[in-house]
């Protein structure tokens, strides 16, 4: 039976799940009404029932029962959100419907924007770390070009942290678990002046968790965090009662030895480059090879290191009908890192890594409508700086005539005007209009041993593009009844020109610069509805997204290096429903699934995998995969859960309890397709229960993680050229692959 096949039976079995909850309801004991959630999806404060945005919304009780401390742990409960892991931060990625990041290199960005309360980063890798005291997260789904521009085209994760308060509030906790892990929090909030007119909150965090991959080499282990910590300060100002202030400032710093892959798949005669004297299976002699191996040896140092800090001030001034806010923000962030890519205690990549640094200024200034007009606008202006240098080193057997060096810098200048205006017709039909027009220029340098390349030094070589771009939406939502609302709407993305600098760098291939701007249209149909006295809450989207000049990479075995380009045509289709439950004051049970069909429509030119014939479409080291699909895009994602909270009689404490289970189908992990490089579909169910006070702010929680103790990999992926092009695998097995167990005690006040 074939994987599209089986597809019709599990949405039938799926969506009957999502059926009962709905017909459960009608019959359920008197509950309490579901909280609104505002969200900030269209630069304004709006109820979520009231977007016409697909919006996945977390709040601060979801983030801490499902215990979310990074953006990894987002994709268990928003199903349209996927996570890879890579050899460093920034070649790990999150993606939305499907799309992110395969390619890797600071020449280009991700189609998934992180914005940091209302700052953009100017990479994904700057979220990578540990989340902490977080008022809320929104998962914008779908191109957001209009109102938050470039390297938006697939979507936005928001993250807001907790505001100061103008009462004096504090927490504090600790929690330890496998991997003798230790992570402590706390937060200090209140007014700062007797008038109350200026509060401040400040919030900081220190985290160490051992390795869950045996090094035989040196008997250490390694992949776990040596160090993490952080600290962020915000103050506010009520200068007026037309004008308010706020200033953030934040300082994270992380040491790991992380991040090495293990053997996966070994089969006999398995060299470095193809080298009998350089024999993998004997160097692996003794570790489990397998789906499940956490054993390797590396000779080389694997660690990533890395430091970030910003600080940002925000301003708004409360015209007669209309805010005026603005967002200035500046951004640093380092990295540090190292990863043995033969995978052997061979020696042939004992260095192979660098450090990487970008600084990052962004203002952006904005006014938005706050009457009960019918004419309701928001329109502003953008504009990004980053500078990113990179000094990169692979070093061949300690081969001075052998060693790659590659020092590249790139800049950024981004420009841009953007609205969009709503029009009530006074018959419940709003009517959406928006646009963007956005000018980027880019400057690189590059210097590359590996062929002798210096930009500075080729005749007529262009180091400088530049490109504008208009970005439109359009859309249409009609009130159905007092409590649901449906919308369509027609949006545009634009993912930004791209440089591939890469140690394979030569003068053709710096000719061929820059990689074309990668760009999609999208259509969607929401509903959005409660019932029952907001009882239960449903969410519903269909899309379908078609991009060009999708941007991807393949790996050049002659240079040992990945290439970037541009592939073709990719289409995306599907259906998101999220939904919630409140079956009584006690239990809420929460039902979130993703439906996809991720087509590569036209991508001609990929290079084969190892293994493949002629026979299986390889002719010339090239093949179409056409009809294929997406790295790590599954077709199928499921989040279920449960909360049950009841008084514990006459204690003055609260007992709670949640459990959930997330499952997603197989994934493909390799662009070109290799059957071998494919997760089998898997479910992960966790466990936490315990007890809080009433009055007196005391808490205690223990979770219980893969309840079921289900491995998996993150990311698979064949060595290729430099293992001679043998078929054998590798992966990463995060810690989440495995039963684990912890508990929180915390204070609160």
């Amino acid at each position: 039976m074939t994987r599209s096949q089986i597809r019709p039976s599990r949405l039938i079995s799926k969506t009957a799940v999502f059926g009962l909850l709905c017909g459960v309801a009608a019959s359920i004991a008197p509950a309490h009404a579901i909280d609104s959630i505002v969200v900030t999806a269209t630069k304004r404060a709006q109820n979520l029932g009231d977007v016409p945005v697909a919006v996945t919304a977390l709040t601060a009780e979801m983030i801490e029962i499902n215990r979310i401390d990074s953006v990894e742990d987002i994709a268990r409960l928003a199903t349209s959100v996927n996570w890879q892991g890579g050899l460093t931060a920034s070649n790990a990625t999150v993606s939305i419907r499907g799309f992110g990041t395969n390619a890797f290199g600071i020449g280009i960005e991700s189609s998934v924007s992180i914005v940091q309360d209302g700052v953009v980063l100017s990479r994904q890798n700057e979220a990578f770390g540990d989340l902490f005291n977080l008022d809320r997260i929104e998962v914008l789904r779908g191109p957001q070009g209009t109102l938050f521009g470039k390297n938006s085209s697939a979507g936005v994760v928001h993250l807001i942290t907790k505001a100061p308060s103008k009462e004096l509030e504090g927490a504090a906790d600790v929690f330890y678990g496998s991997y003798d892990e230790v992570v402590t929090r706390a937060t200090l909030s209140g007014p700062l002046t007797e008038s109350g007119s200026v509060a401040g909150r400040v919030t900081g965090f220190y985290k160490k968790v051992g390795g869950n991959v045996f090094n035989r080499f040196d008997g250490e282990t390694i992949n776990g965090i040596d160090d993490s910590y952080g600290i962020r300060g915000k103050v506010s100002f009520d200068a007026s009662d037309r004008l308010s202030l706020l200033v953030i400032a934040d300082y994270t710093k992380t040491k790991t030895d992380c991040c090495a892959e293990t053997v996966r798949f070994l089969p006999p005669g398995t060299n470095v480059f193809g080298d009998p004297t350089l024999n993998v299976n004997t160097a692996m002699a003794g570790i489990a090879v397998g789906e499940e191996n956490r054993e390797t040896s590396l000779d080389a140092p694997t660690f990533g290191d890395y430091m970030g800090w910003g600080i940002s001030g925000e301003a708004n001034y409360d015209f007669d009908g209309a805010t005026l806010t603005s967002i200035t923000a500046y951004r640093e962030w380092e990295e540090s890192t190292n990863a043995d890519i033969d995978f052997s205690p061979h020696g042939a990549f004992l260095i192979n890594g660098g450090s990487k640094e970008q600084k990052t200024f962004t203002q952006e200034l904005r006014l938005a409508s706050t009457t009960e007009s019918p004419f309701q606008y928001v329109v502003g202006l953008f504009y990004f700086n980053n500078d990113t240098t990179q000094d990169f080193n692979r070093d061949l057997f300690g081969l001075s005539f052998l060693e790659q060096l590659l020092d590249s810098t790139i800049d950024v200048n981004n420009y841009a005007a953007f609205g969009e205006v709503t029009y009530d017709l006074s018959t419940g039909t709003r009517l959406i209009a928006g646009g963007r027009v956005q000018r980027e220029k880019i400057e690189y340098s590059a210097t590359a041993s590996r062929f002798s390349f210096d930009s500075s030094t080729v005749v007529g070589l262009p180091t400088s593009f530049a490109e504008t771009e208009v970005m439109a939406k359009a859309g249409i939502q009609q009130d159905i009844g007092e409590n649901s609302m449906a919308y369509f709407t027609f949006s545009q993305g634009y993912k930004g020109q791209a440089l591939d600098l890469t140690t394979g760098i030569t003068d053709a291939k710096a000719f061929l610069q820059p990689i074309a701007a990668e760009t999609v249209d999208s259509y969607e149909v929401g509903l959005k509805a409660d019932f029952f006295d907001r009882r239960l809450i449903i969410n519903a989207a269909a899309f379908l997204s078609n991009f060009d000049n999708f941007q991807t990479q393949a790996f050049d075995d002659a240079a040992l290096t990945f290439r970037i380009l541009n592939a073709g045509k990719v289409r995306s289709k599907g259906i998101e429903i999220e939904s919630q439950l409140s079956v009584s004051e006690e239990l809420t049970l929460t039902f979130n699934t993703t439906f996809q069909d991720i087509e590569i429509r036209k991508i001609v030119g990929t290079g084969c995998y190892p293994g493949q014939t002629i026979a299986l479409g390889c002719v010339g080291g090239q093949q179409n995969i056409s009809g294929g699909t997406l790295p790590n895009a599954p077709d199928v994602k499921i989040f279920a859960g449960a909360n049950y909270e009841v008084p514990l009689g006459g204690t003055g404490y609260i007992g709670f309890a949640n459990v959930s289970y997330s499952w997603q189908d197989e994934v493909q992990y390799s662009l070109n397709q290799n059957p071998l490089t494919v997760q089998d579909s898997f479910g992960i169910a966790n466990l936490s229960f315990g007890a809080r006070g009433e009055d007196s702010g005391l808490s205690l929680t223990v979770y219980v993680n893969n309840l079921f103790d289900t491995s998996y990999a993150s990311f698979i992926r064949t060595p290729g050229g430099i293992w001679g092009g043998s078929t054998a695998l590798t992966h990463q097995i995060p810690r989440g692959a495995k039963r684990t167990f912890g508990v929180r005690a915390g204070f609160s006040f």
